[in-house]
């Protein structure tokens, strides 16, 4: 399962991420949030089975925090790279910040996770993405007062 020190199927997803980022061209903040929920839901419900395969292995400490943790520092920072381009007259403070793309990050991964226990379909959450991307969005308008 490995490959050139890294977990193959955690290296399939961080590289799925990455150009899923890329190929979100968006020119607003608001459009790219959408489009980034709509991918969310897309990829994960088509490679549920792999990432549970890999959180799996994670749990089980066949990959290790210092494999898994610069992984996913990788993408949160490539996230947070797209979202401050689009974002280049800092409408949305947060995304400035380091807290900005994690906040998306939570929510979706959150989400997922309650998809993954029942508690939504995909179907749901496709529903629920104005109100989501709402959210996102109030969420991304605060002020980085706290510096983080």
């Amino acid at each position: 399962m490995r490959t050139d020190g890294i977990d193959s199927g955690l290296k399939k997803l961080e590289e799925d991420y990455i150009r899923a980022l890329n190929l979100n061209e968006s020119s607003t903040i608001e459009e790219f949030i959408q489009t980034f929920l709509y991918d969310s839901w897309d990829y994960n419900e088509q490679n549920m089975e792999m990432i549970a395969s890999v959180m799996g292995r994670y749990s089980r400490g066949e990959i290790n925090q210092t494999t898994f943790g610069p992984s996913f520092d990788r993408m949160v920072n490539h996230l947070r790279g797209k979202l401050s381009k689009v974002d280049s007259q800092h409408d949305y403070p947060m995304i400035h910040s380091k807290m900005g793309a994690s906040i998306l990050v939570s929510l979706v991964d959150g989400l997922v996770i309650q998809y993954f226990a029942g508690v939504y379909s995909m179907d749901e959450l496709r529903k629920l993405t104005p109100q989501l991307k709402r959210s996102v969005l109030n969420a991304l308008s605060i002020s980085d007062e706290e510096g983080y």
